[in-house]
């Protein structure tokens, strides 16, 4: 295997296309943070492009780390995901989390530990467990109120809603603004409506094109605590999704696997499991 750092978004696109075209949910979040990136509609503090060949030369697998979020994995051999923790241990003394399918994260850390390094040696804590799902037969709820497109105005809200989604997901938020603004300028956030009242909110991530066809990927979807458990969020979720099918995407989301409820609702409306995803951390030790 050879494992190759790229300079820009855009080789990592190019070189990363075939991949992407063969499994598009899977390499979704890859795809649309580095287009985001190219477009210069999202900017981070530093940023690595991995790309993994085989003795072909075919790419087998990506990833990608932009600081200060954690590393994400594409599919790939599993060899792959130890050669690129080799590398990434030499390259990128900062890494504070990696995140992709289970098994490949789990093999990707025994690697990484023992490269030998200092940054190797941290203590490591899962600090997510998601579940992949894709939208198969959509299935719509009967629930009372109406999804609308959320104006700007609406601002202060979406950023609060957005925060508290964050810390109950455990995930981080460093850019808060900068995301509620590009899901502005891409027209992508959705309010649902319940008499004069706004009682859940969805966005989603930028549309992916590959040779297979476009992907739509759901989320955030929020409900404040004191509208949950009336089908608010799976109302919206199915609503959104029937639009991102109109635009021509498949549509998929990700979920808590430690959340049964919004799994629950999920696949009431249609969607489907296809894979499992892991987040862990690296602890730095005090001194």
């Amino acid at each position: 295997m050879k494992v190759t750092l790229l300079e820009s978004a855009s080789d990592f696109l190019k070189q990363t296309e075939p991949l992407r075209a063969a499994d598009p949910f899977r390499t979704n979040i890859l795809g649309s943070v580095a287009s985001s990136v190219e477009k210069g509609t999202r900017t981070y503090e530093k940023y690595f492009w991995w790309v993994i060949a085989d003795e072909s030369e075919k790419i087998v697998g990506a990833a990608m780390r932009t600081a200060p979020h954690g590393m994400v994995l594409s599919p790939m051999p599993l060899n792959g995901a130890r050669e690129l923790a080799l590398e990434v241990s030499a390259h990128d003394t900062e890494l504070p989390e990696v995140a992709g399918p289970s098994h490949l994260v789990e093999e990707f850390i025994k690697a990484y530990q023992g490269s030998g390094t200092s940054e190797g040696r941290r203590p490591i804590e899962e600090v997510g467990h998601d579940l992949l799902y894709t939208l198969k037969k959509l299935i719509m709820p009967p629930v009372h109120g109406s999804m609308e497109n959320a104006p700007r105005e609406e601002f202060k809200r979406i950023y609060a809603w957005f925060i508290d989604f964050g810390n109950e997901a455990g995930i981080l938020m460093p850019n808060p603004t900068e995301s509620i603004e590009d899901g502005f300028n891409r027209d992508s956030w959705r309010f649902w409506r319940v008499n004069d009242e706004i009682v859940s909110m969805a966005g989603h991530a930028s549309l992916v094109a590959t040779p297979s066809g476009i992907v739509g990927r759901i989320g955030p979807v929020y409900t404040p605590p004191l509208h949950r458990r009336h089908g608010y969020a799976g109302i919206l979720t199915a609503q959104l999704s029937q639009e991102l099918i109109d635009k021509g995407a498949r549509v998929m989301l990700y979920t808590d696997a430690k959340n049964p409820t919004s799994n629950g609702v999920y696949k009431r409306i249609g969607f489907e499991l296809i894979d499992e995803n892991k987040r862990f951390k690296f602890v730095d030790q005090e001194c």
